[in-house]
């Protein structure tokens, strides 16, 4: 077993996209927005599987992701901040070990995206934690929670070409902050996995 087996038997696969839309994050239309469909793209034979965990769309109710947390319109309120979630999650099983990438999609003003990705690694530490609690008796214990890499990406909706992030931009990047990634219909994985 791998470790991105080992994660989808433990996630929720009602936030799991699967078909033919298994890698394809959308942001919906909005007043002053055209929708935004990015394709994720492997391209190298270093990326053995990748599952994408959606969690922006109105079916995917936030009383299910949080149904521990308040949830009232009312008072009292649920406290600022703490339904925050980001957009998807992408699994990638590299041959050098998993890579657990934070995604939110922005199309205008990225603030509050750093927020929401944040919120989502504290959330997936728990079930890092969780994995590592229950490895032994499922059948994997050689899961170690130290070798899962964290990458936290605003994917920045840019149509213009000269300012598309290149391969080469993410070489010199601090790949244990949120980084934005400015890209229109694809975005390749692979220059993160390091």
């Amino acid at each position: 077993m791998q470790e991105i087996d080992y994660l989808k038997w433990i996630l929720n696969s009602d936030f799991l996209q699967e078909g033919d839309r298994a890698l394809t994050m959308v942001e919906p239309s909005d007043l002053l927005h055209d929708e935004q469909r990015v394709d994720i793209k492997n391209d190298t034979r270093s990326i053995l599987d990748m599952k994408l965990y959606c969690f922006n769309t109105p079916d995917k109710n936030v009383n299910k992701l949080f149904p521990f947390f308040n949830q009232r319109r009312d008072e009292p309120t649920a406290p600022e901040g703490l339904n925050s979630f980001c957009d998807y999650i992408l699994l990638v099983q590299h041959i050098n070990g998993l890579f657990v990438f934070f995604l939110e999609m922005k199309r205008g003003v990225t603030s509050g995206a750093e927020k929401q990705i944040d919120a989502s690694c504290t959330f997936f530490d728990f079930i890092l934690k969780s994995a590592e609690r229950i490895k032994e008796e499922n059948d994997f214990p050689e899961f170690d929670v130290r070798q899962i890499k964290y990458r936290k990406l605003i994917i920045k909706e840019d149509r213009c070409n000269k300012r598309i992030t290149k391969d080469k931009d993410v070489e010199n990047l601090d790949l244990s902050v949120v980084n934005t990634h400015a890209c229109y219909k694809e975005f390749r994985p692979i220059p993160y996995c390091r």
